[in-house]
């Protein structure tokens, strides 16, 4: 009887850790220059609580730089976000602000770079750039770092984009002509 009573404990640990976990589930796709807004744990970013965090994707091009702008909607809030390379649907308990995880590779990380613009508060605001290292697509995850509590409490985010300036490749012709110039030097030095 008590071997049944362990095993029926058991089974019920398992039941709920499995029932607790949660996939990432995006908040959406961030479109350069429109702003989205979310809501996240006061503590969740620097305690990384993955389940109070949000998570928003989007898609780049190598060498083009992206701006992030992340803005509290209540004075209680202290955001921070951390940038990564790929998309994931792990479970959200695999959370990890300052490292990869979840098949992503960590990029960086901001967090008080600007003052509260809009709401005064704790900390400032994450504020930043990046230059994309690959093309493909990109994660960034938004959750509170010293708020004034653990409630949930809104912020707004916006992406700005430059774009990427291709570099012209030289003629054909003239590539031609200067290496014609080229044999035409070495072999007048060799003459003399």
């Amino acid at each position: 009887m008590n071997i049944r009573n362990v095993l029926a404990g058991v089974a019920l640990t398992a039941a709920t850790v499995v029932a607790g976990a949660a996939p990432v589930v995006y908040e959406g796709v961030l479109v350069p220059s429109v702003p989205d807004t979310g809501s996240v744990g006061g503590f969740s970013w620097f305690l990384e609580t993955g389940a109070q965090i949000d998570f928003w994707r989007f898609a780049g091009v190598a060498g083009q730089t992206v701006t992030f702008d992340v803005s509290r909607l209540n004075g209680n809030l202290d955001p921070a976000m951390s940038f990564y390379s790929g998309i994931t649907s792990a479970d959200t308990s695999l959370f990890k602000a300052g490292s990869s995880w979840g098949g992503m590779t960590f990029i960086g990380s901001l967090d008080d770079e600007h003052p509260p613009a809009l709401t005064p508060g704790p900390g400032g605001d994450p504020f930043g750039s990046f230059v994309l290292p690959t093309t493909g697509n990109y994660t960034i995850a938004i959750g509170g770092f010293d708020s004034t509590d653990a409630g949930s409490y809104p912020y707004r985010v916006t992406l700005t984009t430059t774009a990427v300036v291709a570099v012209p490749e030289p003629s054909t012709w003239a590539m031609f002509t200067i290496g014609l110039a080229g044999v035409g030097y070495l072999r007048r030095r060799k003459r003399a």
